[in-house]
């Protein structure tokens, strides 16, 4: 194919300014890619060329193409996407949530977020499912790929046909008769089979990864009876199916969405489950879940890693490459296409410089996979005993009053349902004493036949907007606190106020997009200053702990904190400086400082 693994060849497939880069795949891996990867040529002074090659139109309604239904961003990606300054607009949010339900033969019960705070974002890949004739609000995937646009992408409405090597160069050509060459060729087609031979066909070793069955559908219920009936809380499903994982019911808009996660879903296990009590409970008595889903649909998942998902000039990205086990996939997606996009901008675009710069990103996502499974496989055995689901339940409905930390069972089904916090530190978190001494007494009780019913009404207020509401004058940080957050602004205005001898001032105004709070996640130390909501806003929570962990695995994500910490700095010196010269022209009026007057003789 005209491609080589040499060392000395590699140091020489580095790009500068003009080169050329093609984006097959549209969707969330290839935006996220083409938007990173344009932001940090922008930042190396590098001057180049970007074609993403999407033939989806995210406007209309599926099923053309799919994708355009099922879709939730999990909270730390919500914290880690706020962070690096791309905040989810309120009309691409369909809801986000407060709490989830879990459902199991023996009870159900209710769990809050461990802050209060809605950080989980429902909404539809594309303009949502089949008849549902345009929503009222936009697309994810539509809205990252206005973001790449926006930062100089071009996109071409075409279907890539064939891919092939012409003097060490990789070309792509269209249907419609396309024939361009490029530098580096980045394949973000998700598990199109057709897309995917087109990468197995240039023989540099690549293997698509292992997929399996799953099923999505949606319920169109009307607005109202979705807010009665689930309100701002994800259902989730703990029950006894050969080949299920566990289900999800996720409302969106006037739409709720089934999400079936296992291995082969079929159409028997569909109806199996719609039919139990736990499920029909979820629904208005007179709906007939057989007969109510308007658009349905058994899309594969990705449930291992690709082999060789890179070579010179050409690496694969997102569930190409390798996804997160029984989790939306978008979260892998931001973390291999971000991990691709540095190494094509910062060390090269030869196979050795994605394997050694690349490929550990893909490596951790997939070992993290593999305690996944370990996690699955146990909670597999729990559901086929009953005095354990009863011993989860016992021990759920005790921590409720507690606070975050001590919430252990909890916080753990939380991060694994949510897709909050990888398995490693879900894993690592179970093997705290505490957690086992607590689950086996808790079991042992569930030897006596009880049912938990820990559900509360759903609140009656609906809100699709992300974060925390604050009203007029409402403190959100006050200075003198110990701090362990920082806070992105999702709307509103928010204003820094520092306190002295008991007197505030005025020390800057904060807007959509800013954040603050940020010195509590690089040293130990109190809040400098107070922050106050002016006039009504709304405030997403990130934790320091996901924030510096993110850090420790993509340093850039650091120097984007850095950047606009130094904007905030030279902003706040100005108003610092205005201060003093207003504060030098009262001081120069103040009558006991006036000169004395001259008295004639």
């Amino acid at each position: 194919m005209g491609t080589t693994t040499n060392k000395d060849r590699s140091s020489t497939m580095r790009l500068s300014n003009g080169s050329r880069i093609g984006v097959i795949g549209g969707g969330p891996a290839g935006s996220f890619y083409s938007y990173f990867f344009l932001d940090l040529a922008e930042r190396a002074s590098l001057d180049v060329n970007l074609d993403i090659y999407e033939d989806q139109d995210f406007t209309r309604s599926g099923p053309a193409g799919c994708n355009h239904c099922g879709g939730i961003v999990a909270e730390s990606l919500v914290q880690l996407l706020a962070s690096e300054g791309i905040n989810l607009p309120p009309n691409v949010v369909q809801r986000s949530f407060d709490s989830y339900v879990l459902h199991m033969d023996v009870g159900t019960i209710k769990i809050d977020t461990p802050l209060k705070e809605k950080r989980i974002a429902a909404m539809f890949r594309g303009a949502g499912p089949l008849k549902s004739k345009g929503l009222d609000r936009g697309s994810f995937d539509g809205f990252l790929q206005k973001l790449t646009i926006e930062k100089g992408a071009n996109l071409i409405n075409q279907r890539v046909s064939n891919i092939h090597f012409e003097n060490g160069y990789p070309i792509i050509e269209t249907r419609k008769g396309i024939s361009k060459s490029y530098d580096l060729i980045v394949g973000a087609a998700g598990l199109n089979p057709k897309s995917l031979e087109l990468f197995e066909g240039l023989d540099f070793g690549f293997q698509p990864p292992k997929a399996t069955k799953t099923h999505i559908c949606e319920f169109e219920l009307g607005t109202e009876i979705v807010q009665r009936y689930f309100g701002n809380s994800l259902q989730v499903f703990l029950l006894d199916f050969p080949r299920l994982q566990f289900a999800a019911l996720i409302p969106k808009g006037k739409y709720v969405t089934l999400v079936l996660l296992g291995t082969d879903i079929d159409k028997e296990l569909v109806e199996s489950l719609l039919m139990t009590d736990e499920m029909k409970r979820c629904f208005p008595p007179d709906i007939d879940l057989l007969k109510s889903m308007p658009c349905k649909c058994f899309p594969k998942m990705n449930i291992g890693a690709a082999v060789l998902p890179y070579g010179d000039r050409i690496v694969l990205v997102g569930d190409s490459a390798v996804s997160k086990l029984y989790k939306n996939g978008i979260g892998a997606a931001y973390i291999t296409a971000k991990a691709a996009a540095t190494t094509s901008i910062l060390h090269g675009i030869s196979a050795n410089d994605f394997q050694k710069h690349y490929l550990p990103a893909c490596k951790s996502l997939n070992f993290d996979n593999m305690i996944g499974k370990l996690i699955f496989a146990f909670a597999h055995g729990v559901q086929k005993r009953k005095f354990m689901k009863r011993g989860i339940l016992r021990m759920i409905y005790k921590e409720q009053p507690k606070d975050g930390i001590h919430r252990h069972m909890s916080t753990v089904l939380w991060d694994t349902f949510t897709g909050s916090a990888p398995y490693r530190d879900i894993f690592f978190r179970t093997l705290k004493p505490a957690f086992w001494v607590n689950f086996i007494w808790k079991s042992i009780v569930g030897l006596f036949p009880y049912k938990i019913d820990g559900t509360m009404e759903s609140s009656a207020v609906k809100s699709d907007a992300l974060g925390k509401f604050y009203q007029d004058g409402e403190n959100i940080v006050i200075q003198g606190e110990e701090g362990e957050y920082l806070y992105v602004i999702q709307s509103g205005t928010v204003e820094v106020l520092q306190e002295k001898n008991g007197q505030e001032t005025h020390i800057a105004e904060l807007y959509e997009g800013d954040f603050f709070g940020e010195m509590a996640v690089f040293e130990r130390d109190v809040r400098s200053s107070t922050v106050r909501s002016k006039g009504d806003s709304r405030v997403l929570t990130i934790n320091k702990k996901t924030l510096l962990g993110r850090i420790q695995e993509d340093p850039s994500l650091a120097f984007r904190m850095l950047q606009n910490m130094s904007s905030r700095i030279r902003k706040m010196d100005t108003q610092i400086s205005r201060i003093k010269r207003a504060d030098r022209r009262n001081w120069d009026i103040r009558p006991e400082e006036k000169p004395e007057e001259k008295i004639d003789e």
